[in-house]
């Protein structure tokens, strides 16, 4: 039996955000699909497969390329391709996983709210 490859997940829980599950722009299939890959976008980008959706959505791998290519039209995710075949997806907007340089942002500013509290 073939093991199916495990991707490293920052998960958050099973939840949608407040936006995106009352988003009337995207279908419920769009709304999971880009949880799923909210949940695989680390520092390094999501690198799930469309097999990997399909297996783990019980669709085809053509609709996940459909559903794919409407949350890019829509601005909800981003992908780069590396070598012709390594694709990288990276959700967009307020949702997107902050790089080093919002990360140091982020920590500095929680030390000096720290320190302002002491």
């Amino acid at each position: 039996m073939e093991e199916k490859p495990r991707y490293e997940r920052d998960f958050k829980g099973v939840w949608i955000p407040r936006e995106i599950w009352l988003s009337e722009e995207l279908s419920l299939m769009e709304k999971v699909l880009f949880v799923e890959i909210h949940s695989l976008d680390n520092e390094r980008g999501c690198f799930a497969s469309n097999r990997h959706f399909s297996e783990f959505f019980g669709v085809s791998e053509r609709q996940i390329a459909t559903y794919i290519a409407s949350l890019k039209k829509k601005g909800f995710i981003e992908s780069t391709v590396v070598n012709g075949f390594e694709r990288t997806i990276r959700v967009t907007g307020k949702y997107a996983y902050p790089n080093s340089t919002e990360r140091k942002k982020l920590r500095m500013n929680m030390d000096r709210l720290a320190d302002g509290m002491r």
